[in-house]
């Protein structure tokens, strides 16, 4: 009797041991794309000002977002420089359905130059992140 029920415990424990450390294993390979942070700014123009100059740093794996309200027929001009050329942007259209593909009316990836016609009213969002790793940037954002 001692044997079965010293037996059944290590079993018990063992059971939720390995249970643990799937739960953990599963979260440490969904973490970068359920947790990357985003954070999500307003980007305004000064008075007079057609264009708005800002700079960050984002850490691998988080992205910065700014928010714009333009409206359909301006064009809006994107640039991003960054020391180690490592940073990229995509710009998303305001309400849009599907994927994020979808959204990215910039037709590329890892691009740090787009100008565009904008086809829709609304809050765009200009997504900052890293391409490989930690970066500091300087984003301008023009519109006419």
């Amino acid at each position: 009797m001692w044997f079965r029920t010293k037996h059944s415990s290590a079993v018990k424990y063992l059971k939720t041991l390995t249970l643990s450390i799937a739960s953990v294993i599963t979260v440490l390979f969904l973490q970068p794309e359920l947790h990357a942070a985003e954070f999500k700014k307003p980007l305004h123009f000064a008075r007079g000002k057609n264009f708005a100059m800002v700079s960050g740093d984002v850490v691998r794996g988080d992205r910065d977002v700014y928010l714009i309200r333009v409206h359909a027929g301006q064009v809006m001009s994107v640039k991003l420089s960054s020391l180690e050329n490592n940073a990229a942007f995509d710009v998303l259209e305001p309400e849009a359905r599907g994927s994020r593909e979808a959204k990215d009316i910039t037709g590329g990836s890892d691009i740090s130059q787009w100008q565009g016609t904008l086809s829709k009213t609304g809050e765009y969002k200009i997504v900052v992140g890293g391409t490989r790793g930690n970066t500091s940037y300087k984003l301008q954002v023009t519109v006419h």
